[in-house]
């Protein structure tokens, strides 16, 4: 068959490789003129680059992992996460090591004896029923994270889980799912991260070569026509007999505006937390290190400041500094519109309030704003039960994170289903 994947993420790659290997001929329409989606690492020279996206895998990202493996991609690309980050708490102006789990929450000084007694016991509940797989648990699907969390008390759930949940998915708890938190926690207790040598993208940059893909080629329509579908571009309509919109799901929602019939019906229901950050670096031998999260947020979430020779979030030379500044997911909206340069030196002097001894924009040599009006689909309560009761429909199907969970993983699996869908040609 011949086949169009929209989107060159993590997600369309994956789908378009496994197409291929079905036999299906097979191209790829990515709007941008980068490959890689929220992995795209930005570059700046030699040895210096930054994550702009995602930053991260784990051992329990086991289909990523196999089919690194499969292509001889493990050994090369990947490598121990050794970036601290904002590994500490800022409460009331003062610093606190954040209780993550094991010994750093019973020691930890934030929680009171009876904290530490309910949190421990619903990590050994969780330990012995949840699966360690980033498989949902349905049964939890209808109440929202703040729900689950709420018999832990107040200061737990502030104090751990808010941090734990509301900076990386840029979503606050009463808007996600508890089945959401719940599949993530399991496998936070005991995982294993890495971090990608050369970006995040490297490894879907080469894979990319593998297969024909057009960049700077954005999908204004996709129609049904006859047994297949016509794309539409801005170089015009092409048919195939049959499509994988690897896209965010507003995406999907304007490529599909006059055949609602191809989509799922809550297709438009879906949401997505936007994210602003702002990377600046400097070349100086003096030493930093300091990561914080604000609790609670400002318009900032989280600050980190390092040397590169403590790590870096993407990498930086040792005789560098580095700072990365993200706003807080729920409130940063307000950025998404307004002048760039503006919101850079805003986020960037705010940053500097809480540790003035960092360097100032002026005396930067590298600055990088960066905004994501999609960043990462709101998994909210009964988001699960719908992807469970969802059927792939040939001639168009659908794959992205937002189609089984909100990270790099829930991309490549997305990507396999997908295919899987169109059988072998």
């Amino acid at each position: 068959m011949k086949l169009a994947v929209i989107g060159a993420g993590p997600a369309g790659l994956t789908a378009a490789y496994r197409l291929q290997q079905a036999g299906h001929q097979v191209e790829v329409l990515e709007a941008l003129n980068v490959i890689g989606g929220r992995t795209h690492a930005e570059h700046f020279g030699p040895g210096h680059h930054c994550d702009t996206g995602a930053g991260w895998l784990a051992t329990f990202y086991t289909h990523t992992r196999k089919l690194f493996d499969e292509l001889g991609f493990s050994d090369v690309y990947l490598q121990p996460r050794t970036v601290r980050g904002a590994a500490d708490l800022l409460i009331d102006g003062k610093l606190s090591p954040w209780p993550f789990r094991g010994p750093s929450v019973e020691t930890s000084a934030l929680l009171t004896p009876e904290d530490k007694v309910r949190y421990g016991a619903y990590i050994d509940h969780l330990m012995k029923i949840q699966s360690t797989n980033l498989t949902p648990d349905l049964a939890y699907d209808m109440r929202s994270a703040a729900d689950e969390f709420a018999p832990l008390g107040e200061r737990t759930v502030d104090i751990i889980m808010r941090t734990m949940f509301e900076g990386p998915f840029f979503s606050r708890l009463d808007t996600l799912s508890a089945t959401m938190v719940r599949l993530w926690l399991r496998p936070l207790q005991d995982g294993f991260f890495f971090q990608v040598k050369g970006g995040m993208d490297a490894p879907w940059l080469k894979l990319a070569e593998r297969l024909s893909i057009r960049t700077g080629e954005a999908v204004a329509a996709v129609r049904s026509k006859g047994t297949g579908v016509e794309v539409t571009s801005a170089s015009g309509g092409r048919d195939y007999e049959g499509v994988v919109m690897a896209v965010p799901a507003p995406a999907a929602v304007r490529m599909l505006a006059d055949q609602p019939a191809l989509a799922p019906p809550w297709l438009g229901e879906v949401q997505y937390a936007p994210q602003v950050r702002v990377y600046a670096a400097k070349q100086i031998s003096d030493d930093a290190h300091f990561g914080v999260h604000l609790l609670p947020p400002t318009d900032l979430f989280s600050i980190e400041w390092y040397s590169g020779r403590h790590g870096a979030w993407g990498a930086c030379p040792a005789d560098w500094q580095w700072g990365l500044v993200c706003t807080f997911g729920p409130t940063c909206e307000k950025f998404l519109d307004q002048d760039a340069q503006t919101v850079t030196q805003q986020l960037w002097e705010e940053a500097r309030t809480v540790t003035p001894t960092m360097f100032s924009l002026a005396e930067a040599d590298v600055v990088h704003y960066h905004r994501w009006e999609w960043a990462v689909p709101v998994m909210g309560p009964g988001h699960y039960r719908r992807l469970a009761a969802h059927q792939h429909r040939p001639p168009v199907v659908f794959a992205g994170d937002w189609m089984n969970n909100a990270c790099v993983e829930g991309a490549v699996r997305s990507g396999e289903a997908a295919a899987t869908a169109f059988g072998k040609a």
